[in-house]
């Protein structure tokens, strides 16, 4: 459940695009030590759902129509 709480500041390592979707990998600490697969982490006010983690990073699909309505890019 999304409680609206900034828990910290994260880095984008990498963005991989795909002509349909796009991963996006972010270093975090803090938000990862109780995530498990499928939460969602919000992100520039954005909610993705986890698709693969460890103790440093987190990686989300964000969807085309998702990249063309938000500021991630």
């Amino acid at each position: 459940m999304f409680t609206g709480i900034i828990e910290e500041l994260g880095t984008v390592l990498a963005m991989k695009r795909g002509s349909n979707s796009s991963e996006i990998s972010i270093q975090a600490e803090k938000v990862l030590e109780d995530v498990k697969l499928g939460d969602s982490i919000a992100i520039n006010g954005v909610c993705l759902t986890v698709t693969s983690f460890d103790k440093q990073h987190f990686t989300a699909d964000m969807m085309a129509e998702t990249l063309a309505k938000t500021s991630l890019r």
